[in-house]
This record gives C-alpha cells, sequence and structure tokens, in this order.
C-alpha cells in the first residue's frame, strides 16, 4: 500500500528534497574554501557553490556571525519553499522539525528578558527556522520587556505549537515538595518561575518533550517512515542521555542529579534498562560499566575518555587534539542522515536534510573563524563532509 500511495501525496515533494542533496559542499568546494586568508576570500569562494551570491548584498567588512546567518536564513527559504508543497500528515512532520528551533529562539528571548534586553537587541541570534506568528510582535520597537510576562506567557505559551510542552514544564517547576500538580498556571505567576530557573535546564528539558512527541507522532505514522525515522529519533535519544551523562559525572548534589535524571528521553535504544543504569552512575568506572552491553556506545565512551579527563585537571583538552561527545556525536549523525537517502517512500529525508544542511553551516562557520583567528592548520581536524565519497 505505501508503494501504490506515497508517491500520489508526497513524491514530488520527496523529489525536490532528494534533489537538494547535489547542492552540498564537495570535498573540492572545502577545499577551495580553506585556501580563504580573509573572509572576503571565502565569500567569493562560497560564489562557486551551491551557496552561490547569498553575500553580495553584505557590506565589508563581513563577520563571521554574519555569514552564519546568512546560511541559515538559506536554509530556512528552502525549508519553507519544500513545505509549502507538503500536504498532510507531511507538512505536521514539517512543523515538528521547527518546533526544536523554535524552542532555542523562545529561551534566548526569556533569557534576554530576565536580563532587561529588548528581543529586538537579539534579532541576529533568531534562528529563522524557529520564527513563529506571533515573533513580529515581540520583535517590534514597542514591545516592552518591562512590563512582565504577561505578552510572553500569552504569545509563547497560548499562540505557538510548543505551548504544552512550556506549560507542562512550568506546572512541573512551579511544585512545591509536598504538593500536588496544580491544574494550571496563571498568567501572572510566569515570571515569577522563570526567574528561577536555570534555562538551560528548561531548554533540555523541552527539547527532551519534543523528542519524545515528536516519537510518538512518527511511530503512529507507521511504515518505512516510522522504521527510519524512528531509527533517528532514537539514536538522537541516545546521545542525548550520553552527553547529560558525561557532563554531570563529579555531580553529587541530590537536587543535581534529580535535574540530570528528568533529562532522559523515555524512548532509545538504551531505554529502559540503560539509562537505569547511567542513572547511578558516579564516575568512568559506573560509566564504563553501565555502556558495557552497548559496544558502540562504549566504544564512543573510550575515545572521548581523554577529553573528560583533561578538563578535569583543568587544562584545554581541545588544544591538545582530543574529541568531545559532541564532536563524534556529530560525525556519527552525518551517517546516520546520509543513511536516510537509501531508502524510499518516508518523511525521515526531510529531517536527514534540515540537520545535514545544520552540520555544514557548522563546517562553514568553524573555517570562518579559523581563517579569522589564522589557524588554518585546525580546519581538517573539525569540519565533517556531507556525502564525502568513500573508498
Amino acid at each position: 500500500m505505501e508503494l501504490s500511495f506515497f508517491n500520489v501525496k508526497h513524491g514530488f515533494t520527496e523529489a525536490l528534497v532528494r534533489g537538494l542533496r547535489s547542492g552540498f559542499l564537495t570535498p573540492e568546494d572545502y577545499r577551495r574554501i580553506g585556501t580563504a586568508d580573509t573572509l572576503e576570500d571565502l565569500r567569493s569562494a562560497l560564489e562557486e557553490t551551491d551557496y552561490g551570491t547569498f553575500l553580495q548584498d553584505e557590506p565589508s567588512p563581513l563577520y563571521v556571525s554574519t555569514i552564519a546567518k546568512k546560511c541559515y536564513e538559506k536554509l530556512a527559504d528552502e525549508f519553507r519553499f519544500l513545505k509549502a508543497q507538503t500536504c498532510e500528515p507531511l507538512t505536521t512532520f514539517m512543523d515538528f522539525i521547527a518546533r526544536e528551533k523554535m524552542i532555542d529562539n523562545v529561551v534566548m528571548i526569556i533569557q534576554g528578558a530576565l536580563n532587561n534586553k529588548a528581543p529586538k537587541e537579539m534579532q541576529e541570534k533568531i534562528h529563522p527556522l524557529g520564527v513563529f506568528e506571533g515573533m513580529k510582535t515581540i520583535m517590534s520597537e514597542e514591545f516592552d520587556v518591562q512590563g512582565g510576562f504577561d505578552d510572553v506567557y500569552r504569545i509563547f505559551l497560548v499562540d505557538t505549537p510548543i505551548g504544552p510542552y512550556f506549560e507542562e514544564y512550568l506546572k512541573q517547576a512551579d511544585l512545591e515538595k509536598d504538593e500536588m500538580a496544580r491544574a494550571g498556571i496563571e498568567t501572572n505567576q510566569v515570571g515569577g518561575i522563570l526567574t528561577k530557573l536555570d534555562l538551560e535546564i528548561m531548554k533540555a528539558t523541552l527539547k527532551k518533550a519534543w523528542l519524545e512527541d515528536f516519537h510518538d507522532f512518527v511511530q503512529g505514522l507507521g511504515g518505512t517512515t516510522a522504521e527510519v525515522m524512528g531509527h533517528m529519533l532514537m539514536m538522537e535519544a541516545d546521545f542525548r542521555v550520553l552527553l547529560v551523562t558525561l557532563n554531570s559525572i563529579g555531580v553529587f548534589s541530590q537536587s543535581k542529579l534529580q535535574e540530570k535524571n528528568s533529562l532522559y528521553p523515555n524512548f532509545g535504544y538504551l531505554y529502559p534498562e540503560g539509562t537505569k543504569e547511567l542513572r547511578e552512575v558516579w564516575n568512568e568506572t559506573t560509566v564504563r560499566a553501565a555502556l558495557e552491553p552497548y559496544s558502540k556506545y562504549l566504544q564512543l565512551f573510550t575515545q572521548v575518555k581523554q577529553f573528560y579527563e583533561t578538563e578535569t585537571e583543568g587544562s584545554t583538552a581541545r588544544s591538545r587534539g582530543f574529541q568531545s561527545m559532541e564532536d563524534l556525536i556529530y560525525a556519527e549523525n552525518v551517517h546516520i542522515y546520509e543513511m536516510a537517502f537509501e531508502q524510499q517512500y518516508h518523511f525521515g529525508v526531510f529531517y536527514a536534510w534540515v540537520k545535514l544542511r545544520e552540520q555544514e553551516i557548522r563546517n562553514i562557520r568553524w573555517i570562518a573563524n579559523m581563517v579569522v583567528l589564522q589557524t588554518k592548520d585546525h580546519i581538517d581536524s573539525t569540519i565533517v563532509e556531507i556525502f564525502h565519497p568513500r573508498t
């Protein structure tokens, strides 16, 4: 049935996104970009790629932040073009992809509001893929952040798709130890709750809720989408568990441990046995024991062990050539997303394309930073090429 009817509704859009695969930078493109001595040279090198003249209207001097912002704007334009060609349930699937960036934008604006910064001042940092209805109101010159969180609550928590994640988190955050969950959160309570929160913990918790919601939606679709996309999301969940675990080694505060445990998704290849074991780890030995049944993850941990040991000693691990778990996860994810293009008749290719483009933008930003710092010899050790020819 899937082979018969998928192309009727989604064949054209899938063909479009597969065609965009040819626009990724090639090894020759990276070689040419890597020879740039200035950001102006880098601009000229990018003009010979699929990025074209997207920087031609930017005045000199050019900044790394400007290049990254224009790259994300190009990605957002292509994403919106693809979404405009979709019909349900692919449209909702594309909405789920954008929700992750909505969370980033909302948390950043809340952080600015807590620091009495007008949202307009953070315009440059807004991720264009996470722009939603109501953003124009917040970004306007007239928006008064001093007026409290009434408007923020109304726009973020009521008028956006991520509202339910925020509302549930705020309910849990406002619980007293001996209280049951409240039926709801009043508008005038939001400001007091938000000022007490660790916003990084909040962002991680919201993304966990988004990931679980996305996984449930994908499994409901069934077919090849549930298989391919389900695999990518389960790997994403496992990688989040590993990152949270490694970043909390040596933390013995009970409240911090509870925060850590609340960030573990309720699905994935590690769930539930591996997750249960990792909740109780406190040092390298216990992490290794917990990962023993999972050879792939144990291998990743072995590769990054020196990075975290060096960080603990107080020196800069990256300057000594060690890779962090984030570095290895980026490389692993690229391979996973590339493999999504090897199967047909599924939505996972849209998610994979967005994630691969984000990695490509990270590559460009890293090269630009190395050009500015005049340390181009570090370029090749960090970038992860997309669809690199394999022998």
